[in-house]
């Protein structure tokens, strides 16, 4: 979130990038929405299911191993789940920047047929919106690797954890 709002900020992002944005400013009641405020929150949201994805099937990987074996020392059970992380985190990313890419192929086409120029189409809200929800999602997904792994080993370290409970 820090992040986001620090690159925002930087590439001076309105987040009138997409059509309801802009239609919010015409509802008949009259509420000052806060534009910004609602991308960033967005962006938030949408790293937030990215991150909360990549923390379970850490965490999960990170039981299963505890579960098989239970004398696994805290430090093996933590660079195991690094490594699981670390595949993941492979995947995921690619995953985030495809999928935001895959929303904005009409607006590329529009502009590859105008033979719009590079540095015109980069400096677009709409493209500079979507590169800096790649990169927020991206940089959280790599925060919390080993934040989950870390908290997951201790968790699951402890005498009557997780892995403790009778089945």
């Amino acid at each position: 979130g820090v992040l986001a709002l620090a690159v925002g900020h930087a590439a001076h992002l309105t987040g009138f990038s997409e059509e309801e944005a802009a239609m919010l400013m015409y509802i008949p009641q009259g509420v000052d929405f806060d534009i910004k405020g609602l991308l960033f929150a967005g962006i938030i949201i949408g790293a937030l299911g990215a991150v909360m994805d990549v923390g379970m099937s850490i965490a999960s990987a990170m039981d299963e191993i505890k579960k098989v074996n239970p004398a696994i020392s805290l430090i093996r059970l933590v660079q195991a789940g690094m490594n699981v992380g670390r595949d993941i985190m492979g995947t995921m990313a690619n995953t985030l920047i495809l999928a935001y890419t895959g929303a904005a192929i009409p607006l590329m086409l529009v502009l590859m047929a105008y033979r719009t120029p590079l540095v015109k189409v980069i400096n677009l809200d709409l493209i500079a919106t979507e590169v800096v929800r790649a990169l927020a999602g991206s940089i959280g997904l790599i925060i919390a690797i080993p934040i989950t792994a870390v908290a997951a080993g201790l968790l699951l370290n402890r005498e009557g954890g997780a892995s403790g409970r009778k089945n």
